[in-house]
């Protein structure tokens, strides 16, 4: 998938980030409620978006998505963008 050689479809992708999801620990509550821009954040590097791509596409600077980015992982009591992202899918912030 990451090469990118194969067309997925997007249910395809979610279901895979579903079970990606559930595989990992249970863990601690959120911290907090995420804000608005934190979810946008999140889901444009559910994307795959880079913070520089994500940026653009949010009208931000790349150290502000990653300071996004950072307080979100933060709340969702995660260690990398990736986790992240899946605990905010696991959570059902995020598509």
């Amino acid at each position: 998938l990451a090469a990118g050689n194969v067309p997925v479809a997007s249910s395809d992708l979610a279901g895979l980030a579903d079970r990606l999801a559930e595989a990992l620990p249970g863990g601690p509550a959120p911290a907090g409620p995420l804000s608005p821009r934190e979810v946008d954040v999140l889901a444009q590097i559910a994307l795959g978006c880079t913070n520089t791509e994500a940026a653009q596409r949010l009208s931000l600077k790349p150290e502000t998505v990653k300071s996004y980015l950072r307080s979100a992982a933060t709340k969702l009591g995660t260690h990398s963008r990736h986790e992240a992202v899946s605990k905010a899918r696991q959570l059902r912030l995020i598509p």
